[in-house]
Parts: structure tokens; C-alpha cells; sequence
């Protein structure tokens, strides 16, 4: 199988997780490992959330720096 990244050479790999045992492809060329979980969030992060606007900070006195007292 061919990496997505750099198209080099996956193989598969045993990853004990937890007690647990999880089969994933790595890459031998750039380490990039994917298991069910990871190609599973890569397709639902595939498809955008709709844009919102940003609450405009400006004029806030979030981000001012206090002062010195002058006696």
C-alpha cells in the first residue's frame, strides 16, 4: 500500500494500546501511522462546518495593559 503523504512504503503494524491490540499501517519512509480510528475522522473532517463570523474584539479592554498609579 502507498502512503498518502510522501508515497512511500506502508506495512502493517501491531500496536498494543492500553491493553489492547490495534492493527494500523505504517509508513516505513515517514512514520505515518492510520488505523480505523484515524482514516474514520479523516473522512468526517473531509466535509467543512459552515463559516461563522467572529465577534469583533476591537475597542475591548480585554487586552490593555493596566496602568501605573501616579501619586
Amino acid at each position: 500500500m502507498q502512503c498518502t503523504r510522501c508515497a512511500g512504503l506502508r506495512v502493517p503494524e501491531v500496536i498494543y494500546e492500553g491493553g489492547s491490540r490495534v492493527l494500523a499501517l505504517r509508513c516505513v519512509h515517514c512514520g505515518d501511522v492510520i488505523d480505523r480510528v484515524i482514516a474514520f475522522n479523516r473522512q468526517r473532517r473531509r466535509h467543512p462546518k459552515p463559516s461563522r463570523g467572529r465577534t469583533p474584539i476591537y475597542g475591548s479592554d480585554r487586552w490593555k495593559k493596566p496602568r501605573p498609579a501616579i501619586a
